[in-house]
């Protein structure tokens, strides 16, 4: 099996299940090198630009702190399109294409939020951004999905517990379009899952 360095702009292709031509099964270090691998340190990046914009827009009430929150959103709007187009470009799997929409329609949520933070009352702000987040959100629990189901296959703890994440960060996302009012609690649990995530990759 094919396992690459967790560099910058490349990855590993995102599987439902083990590579069929795998000529060995692999020990629990190099699971966890697979999974670093599917997740470069590319990916964490922009995955933490669109927490903290997230949260920052919903915090941002006031000058200057709104115009910061929109250069930022403008920020990770780039950075997700960047990604996402790279993902659709390079991506060998179904998933890797999952992935890809799943951080270009980001890239539209946060566009519409940066404009919509400079410009505020633009009813087409929120029917751009909410259908573009529930997409995303749609894709980031089909992923962590597919990783549960494979961890579970190959009893790989570690992507079970990233697919979790994946799949609660999906959820929570969800969650805020539909019940407004939750939005901050769905943040925080969004951040946690983040971290666990985060914690079971490390820093390579």
């Amino acid at each position: 099996m094919k396992i690459l360095q967790s560099q910058a702009w490349q990855f590993a292709p995102r599987r439902w299940a083990t590579p069929a031509d795998a000529s060995r099964p692999l020990d629990d270090e190099h699971k966890l090198d697979q999974l670093r691998a599917e997740h470069p340190l590319a990916s964490r990046a922009v995955e933490a630009m669109q927490m903290g914009s997230w949260i920052a827009a919903a915090q941002a009430q006031s000058s200057p702190w709104t115009e910061a929150s929109a250069g930022f959103s403008g920020v990770t709007s780039l950075a997700s399109a960047a990604w996402g187009i790279h993902k659709l470009a390079h991506g060998e799997s179904a998933l890797d294409r999952v992935e890809g929409v799943a951080h270009l329609a980001l890239s539209t949520a946060y566009g519409a939020d940066a404009v919509g933070l400079i410009r505020p009352g633009q009813a087409w702000v929120r029917q751009v951004s909410n259908p573009a987040s529930a997409l995303a959100a749609g894709c980031e629990m089909l992923l962590g999905g597919a990783d549960v189901v494979r961890g579970v296959r190959e009893k790989n703890q570690a992507r079970v517990w990233t697919g979790a994440a994946g799949v609660l960060s999906g959820a929570a996302l969800a969650t805020s379009l539909v019940v407004p009012g939750a939005a901050g609690f769905a943040q925080a649990l969004a951040v946690m899952s983040m971290a666990a995530r985060q914690s079971i990759l490390g820093a390579r």
